[in-house]
């Protein structure tokens, strides 16, 4: 998503966090390390429902938020396809008897754009994490929601 801690729409924060490790041929990249805003539009053009939220990843919260939203998850699906594009990446996936197409947009280093039939997610690097978060911590709409900082 852990709306874990991430999750907010079909578009969500929790595929932002999906996967981490060096780039291979199916993985999506890491996080630049630091503090990252998040914004999701989802629903309906003309009464969308938004959402803020920002994160703060390192490598060790990344890799835990790959395994425990991305690996699981990937387990529960027939289909959890990556592909590599000229300018992002598309994952293509079926869980549960239900079909979602994401198209992403940018790079993991400073700004992307997530978008399938759900909605649309923003993210943009805005440097080190503040002073009192730690890594793997996130909050929603001002509140902090989960921490991956203490998960096992």
């Amino acid at each position: 998503m852990l709306r874990a801690p991430i999750a907010i729409g079909g578009a969500s924060l929790l595929l932002a966090v999906v996967a981490a490790a060096p780039v291979q041929a199916d993985e999506l990249p890491a996080h630049k390390a630091g503090y990252w805003e998040m914004k999701t539009a989802m629903g309906p053009a003309d009464a969308p429902i938004s959402i803020a939220g920002h994160m703060c990843v390192d490598a060790d919260s990344e890799k835990k938020a790959g395994y425990m939203i991305g690996e699981k998850r990937q387990q529960k699906c027939s289909k959890f396809s990556v592909q590599k594009t000229a300018n992002g990446y598309i994952i293509d996936k079926v869980c549960s008897g239900s079909t979602n197409h994401i198209e992403i947009t940018g790079n993991f280093e400073s700004a992307y754009t997530m978008k399938d039939a759900v909605g649309t997610t923003e993210a943009k690097w805005l440097g080190a994490c503040p002073a009192g978060w730690k890594p793997g911590e996130t909050e929603v709409a001002g509140e902090k929601v989960n921490t991956l900082a203490d998960a096992e």
